[in-house]
């Protein structure tokens, strides 16, 4: 395992972080390493693919080592070359908004009211649905109280603001760094331990097996439109980085699947600290991987796209696009198009997320940039409409955008798969409930979330038309499109909204408490007491959650079907691996703890996938090719005899038929009977294997 574990860091170091490390000091400015490591990361995984995805495209092959090797050079002999020739970027680095003054006792009284409540309910001496709904009015009091309070105060001198913050000296830069560290141990303690203990040597989460499957399409033949619609970025990603180490994807993703948790803390890292200083960026990566837990449910799902599009590539983004505000440049609008478009190369639901917030941000900034600040105005204009093209390339293919549009264009054409997939999604999934949302933002992210956000409030109103305005108002539109999508069906995927919610609540969440923790240095000995008090129960509902998320996280999967498949069902798939010789093979849904599509991972098939029946007539997330191969596979499973099944199973090139003995819908003995149809050629106590035998026909 140690030696595996080295083969996968150092080639997704090689892939996914080295090579964009001279483009992130060429187009970002910062004095930080954290940060420009950061960047680099984000411009490889965005550039490495992209190249590597040319090359499939106009060659016609998979991801080989040479496409690897090629892609990883040509990003970072590129980045070597526009180093040498524009040199590094020069800019501010300071934070781009001025923290709110320190809360007075009075609008800590109902904070302290209310994470008292908080606090007993974690610890289970409070019935949470009886005072949960009292938690919000007093959160939402105290953030009022200190709104109207903090209006009508005369705004203090400098020197007494700056007082408050901590000075740069070596020991202050020794503390960032630890803290930092420090943050970054405890989010891999917490996704690592219950994944090695009970899942080892699977990845835990039940998407594993298509992403598996995909990766393995994209290594043989670099697409895999003929699985699923879905961008080609992250599996074009993985198979680079299984290539160049030599690893299977399902074993890379066992290996380096639970450290994924580390993006989105650190892209919350970045974002505020550019918005506010380390020490809110610090806080912000802790509420983001221990507090939070829409961010780790993406690790245990395996939904290693979504997190890496909606939760670090856009994230970033949106700290390039509020840089913007205050100092704009070619440089920072050409890393914004990159950033950006590289979410549409991703994740669907990520993109739709995207384009819903840059176009509030067109809508509300755009005509008020170019008419009074007309150099910014322009540059964001410029920077939009090259994200825009990139984005338009990345998903020509992937969403079959001509007909797409051209559908929408004319009504009652045929909108092509991207048209049908939108289709098929739009009202299909229910908003979780409001103690399901609770329990995926968790209640001291909700409540701090709650309290930041009116904290932004604060002297925002003074300032209209300024970067501090426009950056305010960009990160409370974000956090009302993702509550407002969590909240209905026509979103399509509320519950995903409801778990990018949490980069939201991170960012405010960590502002709301250094808010509250700079309180007892900031005001007069009166409110000392007041301020200690609240620090000690907020701190203390914030400790609490964080060590039940981390052993509930060292526990067994909660989720059906995230954890392990049985042995059974791995006997079964070893087997298959090693009879491959080509073709497809048709399993029912279920197969020894695994889907249908786990048993196309582990034996290193690609077709045919079998849905349930309800879960076919439900008609969502459904294969580009529709229901109909869908229903054929049913068919087989239930009519083994039949002149239809040999039609089937000939024009699929079906080698082995994969069945589970305790299938509730499927008699496997009725392929057993007809051993003039099929041959039996392997079994255990829970899966049985058949290979059809040829026949010119078959009985009807």
């Amino acid at each position: 395992m140690l030696l595996d574990l080295i083969r996968a860091l150092l080639a997704a170091t090689s892939v996914g972080i080295a090579p964009g490390w001279f483009w992130a000091k060429v187009l970002f400015a910062t004095t930080d390493r954290v940060e420009r490591l950061i960047y680099s990361a984000a411009l490889s995984i965005a550039l490495v693919p992209s190249v590597a995805l040319v090359q499939a495209r106009i060659f016609g092959t998979g991801v080989t080592l040479d496409v690897t090797i090629v892609s990883v050079l040509s990003v970072l002999g590129t980045g070597i070359a526009a180093y040498l020739r524009f040199g590094p970027a020069e800019g501010p680095d300071e934070p781009l908004l001025p923290r709110p003054v320190s809360l007075d006792l009075p609008a800590l009284i109902p904070l302290i009211g209310a994470f008292a409540l908080a606090l007993g309910v974690l610890l289970g001496q409070v019935p949470g649905e009886r005072v949960v709904p009292l938690m919000a009015p007093l959160v939402f009091l105290g953030g009022i109280i200190h709104l109207l309070g903090a209006r009508r105060c005369t705004p203090l001198p400098q020197s007494r603001e700056q007082a408050s913050e901590l000075p740069n000296s070596p020991i202050i830069s020794a503390v960032h760094w630890l803290l930092l560290l420090a943050v970054l141990f405890l989010v891999l303690l917490r996704s690592y331990p219950g994944p090695l203990r009970y899942d080892w040597p699977y990845p835990r989460g039940v998407d594993k097996w298509e992403h598996t499957v995909m990766t393995n399409l994209t290594l043989s033949r670099g697409t895999t439109e003929s699985f699923m619609l879905y961008p080609p970025g992250f599996h074009f990603l993985a198979a680079e980085i299984c290539s160049l180490s030599g690893l299977e994807p399902l074993k890379l993703f066992a290996i380096l699947g639970p450290a994924l948790l580390l993006l989105p803390a650190l892209a919350c890292y970045v974002l505020a600290r550019r918005l506010w200083g380390w020490e809110v960026g610090v806080v912000a990566a802790a509420f983001s991987g221990l507090i939070l837990n829409g961010c780790y449910q993406y690790v245990t799902m395996a939904r290693y796209p979504n997190l890496i599009a909606a939760q670090f590539l856009l994230v970033l983004a949106v700290a390039v696009l509020v840089g913007l505000y205050a100092s704009s440049s070619a440089r920072s609008g050409l890393l914004l198009a990159l950033l950006g478009s590289s979410v549409v190369l991703y994740h669907q639901v990520a993109s739709l997320y995207e384009a819903a917030l840059l176009g509030l941000v067109a809508a509300l900034f755009l005509p008020y940039l170019i008419l009074h600040e007309r150099r910014k105005g322009l540059a964001l204009l410029s920077s939009l409409a090259l994200l825009g093209f990139l984005s338009v390339l990345y998903a020509w293919d992937t969403y079959d955008l001509p007909h797409l549009v051209g559908g929408f264009l004319v009504g009652g054409a045929e909108t092509g798969k991207g048209g049908e997939a939108v289709a098929m999604a739009i009202g299909t999934k229910q908003p979780f409930t409001l103690d399901r949302l609770l329990e995926t933002v968790s209640q001291p992210g909700l409540w701090l979330g709650l309290l930041g956000a009116l904290l932004l409030l604060v002297d925002g109103g003074n300032r209209a038309g300024t970067p501090d305005a426009l950056a305010r108002i960009t990160l409370l539109g974000w956090a009302v499109l993702m509550f407002a999508g969590s909240r209905t069906a026509l979103s399509a995927f509320p519950d995903r909204f409801a778990r990018d919610l949490s980069i939201s609540l991170a960012l405010l969440a960590a502002l709301a408490l250094v808010t509250v923790l700079r309180s007892p240095f900031a005001r007069e000995p009166v409110t000392v007491a007041g301020a200690l008090l609240a620090v000690l129960i907020i701190g203390t509902a914030i400790g609490v959650q964080a060590v039940r998320n981390i052993e509930e996280a060292a526990g067994p999967a909660q989720r059906q079907n995230d954890d392990a498949p049985k042995p059974e069902g791995v006997a079964a798939g070893r087997w298959l691996r090693e009879h491959n010789q080509g073709g497809n093979i048709l399993a029912t849904p279920g197969v020894g703890g695994a889907s249908a599509r786990g048993m196309l991972a582990m034996g290193g098939y690609f077709g045919m996938q079998t849905y349930s029946a309800p879960r076919i007539r439900h008609g969502r997330d459904l294969p580009p090719f529709g229901a109909g191969p869908l229903w054929d596979a049913q068919w087989v499973l239930h009519h083994p005899a039949s002149e239809r099944t040999r039609r089937i199973l000939e024009e699929n090139d079906i080698r082995y038929v994969v069945l589970d003995k305790y299938a509730p819908t499927v008699d496997w003995r009725s392929f057993e009977r007809r051993k003039d149809l099929y041959r039996m050629t392997y079994e255990n106590e829970d899966v049985v294997i058949f290979a059809p035998r040829e026949q010119p026909t078959a009985d009807r």
